[in-house]
C-alpha cells in the first residue's frame, strides 16, 4: 500500500537536497544477448560492463557537486579534463569490484539495516527526528519514488559492506597509541651552522650559449598560452520587438491549466493497517482476512487503544508498519480508488474494513486539511509575466531553430546565417583557456571555443544557450597553439634561473667540502671557529617548532638517533645556495603519561579509523588485481 502511495506522491525540493541524497549507483537497461551490437562500454570489470550512460551520469553528478561546493569559484574547464574523467571512471570500477566481491561472499542488506540507514539521513528529519512526510516530499521533489531510492540505497550499502567490515575490524592497542604519542610529541636537540651563500662574483660570466642551453633544456618552463580568436552571432530575444499585450481569456485559460499551483487541494492525515490477501485468494481466505481486519477495528476503537502499536504488530505493509502505519498527508488522485473513496468519505476516526487491491485496510483518519488557494485576480499579474516570458522563450526557440538550420546548410561560415536572420557577425579575442571578459567568461562558450570540431576543424559551434532566451554560435578565426617563447622574450627569466642554478651548485660544492671536515659536534664547532661562523642551538624543539627554519627542522627529524654522548651529522639545502650543517645530539620521546585518558581514547578511535580506511583501500587494490579490467578511454 505504502509503495503505491509513495510512487505517486508529488512535492517540491531544492536541487541542493537532491545532491545530498543522490546515491550514484543506478544501472539501467537489460543486456540483449540475442542481438548483435557494437560495444559502447567505457570499462569492463570481469563480465560486467560500465556503460557510457553510467559514466556520464556519474561525471555530471560529480561536476554538479563541485559546482555547488565552489560556487562562483567553479571553473568547468578544470573538471572536464582527461585526468578528472579517468578519476571518475576509477571510482566506478572500484564500486564494481566491491559489488562483485559482496555478491561472491553472499553479503546482503536486511530490511532493518536499510530502514536504519534511511532513518539516519538528515534530509529526512524534522526537528531532529525521521519524518515520513519529509521523506516522501523530498523524494517526490527529486523525481524519485521510494522504491527506486531504496533499491539504490540497498545497492550502495552492499557496495560498502566489505570496506565497512574491514574498517570496523581495525584494532589499535594501547602500546600502539603509546608509540604514536611518543613519536608525535618527540623533541630533538641539535646545533646547526648556516654556510654562507656563495659570492655572486663566483658565478662567473653567463654567456649567450649558457642562456641558450638552459632555455633549450627547460622549454616547459617558458611556454606561451594557447589562444583563439573568434567571430560569433548572438541571438537575444530581449532585443527583438514582441507583442506584449495579453488578453484576459488567454490568462484565464492559463490559470485553469495551472490551477494546481494556486489551489491547495483537500488533504487528509491518515494511518492504516493492512491485512494482505493474494489477488487470486479464494472466498474463504478473503473472509478470514476481513474478519481479522474487523477484529482490529474493534481493538483500534477501544478506549485507550494505541493504533500505531497495533500497526507495528499486525500490519502486513512493510513500508509503513515500522512507523506505526503512518501514511502522512494524502490528497485525491494519489492512492488506489477503493482506499481513496473510503478515506475521503469518512469522518475523523477509525473506518470499517476497506477492501483494496492488496487486501483489507483499517484506516485511521487523524485530521482533515481543507482546500485553499488564490483566485484568478490574485495571480493575474504573475500569470501575465509568465506568459510573456514563455512567449520570449518560444520566439527564441523559433529563431534559434532557423539559425541552426542555416548553419547546418553551411557549417564553415556565419555569414550566410547572419544574412538570413538579419544578425551581425561580431569578433572577439584572442582568448586563452582561462577565458576573459564578456562571453569568454562563460564556461560553455570557452568549452566550445577549444573543442576539436571548432578549433581544429574550423566548423561553427552548436548553439550555446546563455539563458532561456539568449544564445550564440561561434567560429574560430585564428588559433595559436601553445609554443616555446623565444629566448629574447624571456631572457631575464632565463638569466635569473641560470644564476640560481649556479648558486645552488656552488653551495652544494661548499657543503661537500664542509661535510668532509665535519663528522661530529666537536668538529662542527671547530669548523665554525675556523671560518668565523656562528653556531645556533635548538634545544628540545618539536616537529612543528616555530623557532627554527622548517627545512632545517624537518632535516633534523629525519636523522637517526645518536648514541649517548655522541652526535649525528646531517645537512639541509635552503634557497640561494645557502646550506646548513646539523649536529643532532639528543632525541626525547614524548611523555605518554601526561596525556589524559579522554584524549587517548579519542586518539585511539582516530587511529583505528585511519588504519581501517587504509586497509579498506588495500582491499580494493587487491580485488582489482584479481579482476580482469578493460578500459576504453576513447569513449570517455
Amino acid at each position: 500500500m505504502l509503495q503505491i502511495l509513495r510512487e505517486k506522491t508529488t512535492g517540491w525540493v531544492a536541487i541542493a537536497v537532491l545532491l545530498v541524497l543522490a546515491v550514484p549507483f543506478a544501472f539501467f537497461g537489460v543486456e540483449n544477448y540475442f542481438q548483435q551490437r557494437v560495444p559502447t562500454y567505457v570499462a569492463k570489470v570481469n563480465d560486467t560492463e560500465i556503460s557510457q550512460d553510467q559514466f556520464r551520469e556519474r561525471f555530471e553528478d560529480y561536476r554538479s557537486r563541485m559546482r555547488q561546493m565552489l560556487g562562483e569559484r567553479y571553473d568547468a574547464r578544470e573538471f572536464d579534463t582527461p585526468i578528472v574523467k579517468r578519476q571518475v571512471l576509477e571510482s566506478l570500477i572500484d564500486e564494481q569490484v566491491l559489488r562483485q566481491a559482496a555478491h561472491k561472499y553472499g553479503l546482503v542488506v536486511s530490511p532493518t539495516m536499510l530502514q536504519q540507514e534511511i532513518a539516519g539521513i538528515d534530509a529526512f528529519h524534522v526537528n531532529g527526528q525521521f519524518s515520513p512526510d519529509q521523506y516522501r516530499m523530498v523524494l517526490a521533489g527529486a523525481g524519485m519514488s521510494p522504491r527506486i531510492f531504496e533499491q539504490r540505497m540497498a545497492q550502495d550499502l552492499v557496495t560498502r559492506a566489505l570496506p565497512r567490515s574491514i574498517s570496523a575490524s581495525s584494532i589499535v592497542t594501547d602500546a600502539y597509541v603509546d608509540r604514536f604519542l611518543a613519536l608525535r610529541d618527540q623533541t630533538r636537540s641539535f646545533d646547526y651552522l648556516l654556510l654562507p651563500a656563495p659570492d655572486a662574483e663566483a658565478i662567473g660570466e653567463i654567456s649567450e650559449a649558457d642562456l641558450a642551453a638552459y632555455h633549450e633544456s627547460h622549454t616547459d618552463q617558458y611556454q606561451s598560452q594557447e589562444t583563439v580568436s573568434i567571430e560569433y552571432v548572438e541571438l537575444d530575444v530581449s532585443k527583438l520587438e514582441l507583442d506584449e499585450s495579453v488578453d484576459e481569456l488567454t490568462l484565464r485559460e492559463r490559470y485553469e491549466q495551472n490551477k494546481h499551483r494556486y489551489i491547495e487541494p483537500e488533504q487528509r492525515l491518515a494511518s492504516h493497517i493492512l491485512i494482505q490477501t493474494d489477488a487470486n485468494a479464494d472466498a474463504a481466505a478473503q473472509q478470514e482476512a476481513q474478519a481479522r481486519a474487523a477484529e482490529l477495528v474493534q481493538q483500534a476503537r477501544a478506549e485507550g487503544a494505541d493504533f500505531a502499536e497495533l500497526a507495528r504488530t499486525s500490519s502486513d505493509d512493510p513500508g509503513s508498519k515500522a512507523i506505526g502505519g503512518d501514511l502522512g498527508w494524502i490528497e485525491q488522485g494519489v492512492t488506489e480508488p477503493a482506499f481513496e473513496e473510503a478515506l475521503f468519505a469518512m469522518q475523523p476516526g477509525i473506518s470499517d474494513p476497506v477492501k483494496g487491491s492488496d487486501g483489507w485496510h483499517v484506516i485511521w483518519l487523524r485530521e482533515v486539511r481543507e482546500s485553499s488557494g488564490k483566485a484568478f485576480e490574485d495571480v493575474k499579474t504573475e500569470l501575465e509575466k509568465e506568459y510573456l516570458e514563455s512567449e520570449r522563450e518560444r520566439a527564441f526557440s523559433e529563431r534559434s531553430g532557423q539559425l541552426v538550420e542555416a548553419i547546418y546548410r553551411d557549417p564553415t561560415t556565419l555569414d550566410t546565417a547572419a544574412a538570413e536572420l538579419g544578425l551581425t557577425v561580431q569578433k572577439a579575442g584572442p582568448f586563452t583557456r582561462a577565458g576573459g571578459a564578456g562571453i569568454a567568461a562563460n564556461p560553455d562558450v570557452l568549452r566550445a571555443m577549444f573543442s576539436d570540431s571548432v578549433m581544429r576543424e574550423g566548423l561553427v559551434s552548436d548553439l550555446i544557450e546563455l539563458s532561456p532566451s539568449h544564445g550564440l554560435v561561434l567560429r574560430v578565426t585564428e588559433h595559436s597553439p601553445a609554443a616555446t617563447r623565444p629566448l629574447d622574450e624571456v631572457r631575464h627569466l632565463v638569466e635569473a634561473a641560470v644564476r640560481e642554478q649556479r648558486l645552488d651548485e656552488l653551495g652544494a660544492a661548499a657543503l661537500d667540502k664542509a661535510r668532509e671536515q665535519v663528522t661530529s659536534l666537536e668538529s662542527l664547532r671547530e669548523y665554525a671557529q675556523a671560518n668565523e661562523l656562528e653556531i645556533q642551538s635548538a634545544e628540545g624543539v618539536g616537529r612543528n617548532a616555530a623557532t627554527v627554519d622548517p627545512v632545517i627542522n624537518a632535516a633534523a627529524f629525519k636523522l637517526a638517533h645518536p648514541e649517548a654522548g655522541s652526535s649525528v651529522i646531517g645537512d639541509a639545502a635552503l634557497a640561494g645556495g645557502v646550506n646548513a650543517l646539523i649536529a643532532l645530539t639528543a632525541v626525547t620521546d614524548g611523555d605518554v603519561s601526561t596525556v589524559e585518558a579522554g584524549t587517548r581514547d579519542m586518539l585511539k578511535q582516530q587511529l583505528a579509523q585511519s588504519i581501517g580506511t587504509l586497509e579498506a583501500s588495500e582491499l580494493v587494490k587487491a580485488l582489482r588485481r584479481e579482476a580482469e579490467i578493460q578500459v576504453v578511454e576513447s569513449r570517455l
